[in-house]
């Protein structure tokens, strides 16, 4: 972990809240300056004064007029990084704090970990003197802003028709001509939050929080979910899965997102019938492979040095966003491992992860 320079300091900006206090006392354990008012309008002259480059804004107790103190504290200091917290309640308040200059926003409760995670992802930003690297730091910005609308308008309608159709689903016979449409139905409306989810991962990334887990179960539990879809017949997954591997330090969320996502790339290179062979095993220095070998169409060797860059599709044929492997690339770096690619000599595409075993 590197070391902060003194001059670096953080304005924490909140009233009564315990999240909020614990999580200044984390920052002020690992070397950080804070500073802490229960005013903007204090807060202002703080920034003035202090030299400040992070604030942690508690946004609960704030109204919309307000907003107005991140234009004043911007003026002061255009590369100040502003991080705003705030209760699910008061999501749309916290849209229009994003919409006026924050940088970033973590949603209370949170684990205090996490927020220290933001601020000191953005400090190795800085510079010796002070100042941000260049960066493209409005496109960031402006992807996180599209991130929390779209999670707040699409999630949750999406969740409320999901519940329905599930609830018909329940309720209905295999034999019924409408089960099949149903059924359809539920599966895209899965997809759809499938992508929301790889958008916020990819606009807001987060540090993995790490149990020890078994990556054999989390491949299980990943497969079992394709297996139990409409097109499950279209793609043959075969496991071939080490039942010696060892467990490992890793956030079990993150991984089985990315595990998911490359799964949902195979099957859609195949395109129809074909297979997917996914294997475990212990590898070379220290680490535990999974191999992910589809009979697909393979990626042409123009493009396959760019499979992991946002937004990337290799034809325009395919669906989604092309976020999946992106994600899934941020996750397994963010845990030191390795996703790397490769054209199959026959046809088809092999992903491999490699991860760490390290110390439990």
């Amino acid at each position: 972990m590197s070391q902060m320079s003194i001059n670096n300091k953080v304005l924490a900006i909140f009233r009564e809240d315990e999240n909020m206090r614990a999580a200044v006392k984390l920052l002020e354990t690992r070397g950080y300056d804070v500073l802490c008012e229960t005013s903007v309008f204090h807060a202002i002259a703080t920034v003035t004064e202090s030299k400040v480059e992070i604030i942690i804004l508690d946004v609960d107790d704030l109204g919309l007029k307000e907003m107005e103190f991140l234009d004043v504290v911007k003026k002061i200091n255009p590369n100040l990084f502003i991080l705003i917290s705030f209760c699910n309640s008061n999501r749309e308040k916290a849209i229009k704090y994003l919409e006026r200059g924050a940088d970033c926003y973590i949603l209370k409760p949170f684990y205090i970990s996490e927020l220290f995670a933001i601020v000191h992802k953005f400090s190795d930003r800085i510079s010796k003197n002070g100042n941000l690297m260049q960066e493209t730091s409005e496109t960031n910005k402006a992807i996180d802003n599209l991130a929390l609308r779209i999670a707040h308008e699409i999630n949750n309608p999406l969740t409320t028709i999901s519940g329905q159709l599930q609830l018909r689903l329940s309720q209905m016979e295999n034999s019924n001509p409408d089960y099949h449409v149903y059924e359809t139905l539920e599966e895209e409306t899965q997809r759809i939050a499938e992508t929301v989810r790889s958008l916020v991962a990819f606009a807001q990334p987060r540090e993995p929080d790490k149990e020890i887990v078994n990556l054999n179960d989390i491949l299980k539990d990943v497969i079992c979910s394709f297996k139990d879809t409409e097109k499950a017949n279209e793609v043959q997954i075969v496991e071939s899965l080490d039942k010696d591997l060892p467990v490992i330090m890793a956030d079990k969320e993150q991984v089985s997102l990315a595990c998911r996502n490359i799964i949902d790339d195979s099957r859609g290179a195949v395109n129809g019938k074909g297979s997917l062979a996914i294997v475990t095993k212990r590898g070379t220095n220290g680490n535990i492979n999974v191999t992910f070998c589809d009979s697909g169409r393979g990626i042409p060797s123009e493009k396959i040095d760019r499979v992991f860059d946002p937004f990337f599709v290799v034809n325009d044929e395919e669906r989604g966003m092309g976020l999946g492997l992106c994600v899934s690339h941020d996750i397994i770096k963010r845990h030191g491992g390795e996703l790397t690619v490769e054209n199959q000599t026959e046809k088809g595409t092999v992903f491999q992860i490699a991860l760490p075993i390290g110390a439990i």
